[in-house]
C-alpha cells in the first residue's frame, strides 16, 4: 500500500502554489490589461472555488490518514488556484474578490492547518 510523502514535500508544494499564485496574480491583475467579461461567464470561478472548499472541509479531514490524503490536498490546491485565475480573467470588476477567495483557500490548505503530524 502506498504511503504519503514526507511533510516537507507537502510544504514545498504548498509554498510553490502560493508563490506562483502571488506572482501571476500581480502580473495579470496589475500589469496586463484584461478585457472585461460580463454575464454568467464572469462567475465561472465560483465552481472550482466551491469544489476546493468542499475538498478542504469535507473530504480532507476524512481521508487525511490514508494514502488518498495527498491526492485530495493537490486537487484542492489546484481547484483553488484555478478558481482564482478564472476569476481574474473572467470576473471583470469582481476579480479581486475571486483572487482573495482563492488566496484564503490556498492558505487554508496549508499543511500546518491540516494536522498532518497527528493524523493516522
Amino acid at each position: 500500500m502506498p504511503t504519503q510523502p514526507p511533510l516537507i514535500v507537502w510544504w514545498i508544494i504548498w509554498a510553490a502554489i502560493l508563490s506562483a499564485f502571488f506572482g501571476l496574480y500581480g502580473v495579470f491583475l496589475y500589469v496586463v490589461n484584461i478585457p472585461v467579461t460580463t454575464g454568467a461567464v464572469a462567475f465561472a470561478g465560483i465552481v472550482p472555488l466551491a469544489l476546493s472548499a468542499a475538498c478542504r472541509f469535507l473530504l480532507l479531514p476524512r481521508v487525511l490518514a490514508t494514502a488518498k490524503g495527498f491526492a485530495f490536498f493537490i486537487v484542492g490546491l489546484a481547484l483553488a488556484e484555478a478558481g482564482g485565475f478564472m476569476g481574474i480573467f473572467l470576473a471583470g470588476e469582481n476579480k479581486v474578490y475571486f483572487a482573495a477567495a482563492a488566496l484564503v483557500l490556498i492558505i487554508l490548505h496549508a499543511p500546518g492547518l491540516l494536522r498532518l503530524g497527528r493524523a493516522g
